[in-house]
């Protein structure tokens, strides 16, 4: 089965631009690509934090959050490098420097566990409004921008 992972990329609205997007989804690709699998597919779905919702130490933050997992049990040795690649190229796409960015890689079940739990936190009824609220936004995003976006708050 090909790998296909969800890479989820939180950023404060306005900071990043759609071609910026276009060109930080082919960072993304080419880091699976080059230092996992030729054949690895990611989707990346943009979480877009609205203004001053953002905080770190008290003050605005515009510090973007990438969750991109890595096939369950992949060594170190090919997730370190995997992480360093991804967050140098970012930095210079998205002009800004290493420390204005968390980059994880987990394991595709947990980050398969990660995305349940933060859907079960709420009653199993609001879960289906979610679900179909946030299916509807990424389908309307990608039609309208060529991205899959949504907002992080419900």
């Amino acid at each position: 089965m090909r790998f296909k992972p969800i890479v989820l990329c939180s950023f404060v609205e306005g900071s990043l631009g759609s071609p910026k997007k276009q060109m930080l989804e082919q960072v993304i690709r080419r880091a699976y690509q080059d230092h996992l699998d030729q054949s690895v597919s990611p989707r990346v779905v943009w979480l877009e934090i609205p203004v001053n919702q953002a905080f770190l130490e008290g003050k605005p933050s515009s510090v973007a959050t990438l969750m991109a997992p890595v096939p369950d049990g992949t060594m170190n040795r090919l997730r370190h490098p995997f992480l360093y690649k991804l967050l140098e190229q970012w930095c210079i796409t998205a002009e800004t420097n290493k420390n204005e960015v968390v980059i994880t890689a987990p394991d595709q079940s947990l980050s398969k566990e990660f995305l349940s739990a933060n859907r079960k936190r709420m009653p199993p009824l609001r879960q289906i409004g979610y679900i179909a609220k946030t299916l509807m936004r990424l389908v309307t995003s990608r039609c309208a921008s060529g991205h899959f976006k949504t907002q992080i708050n419900l």
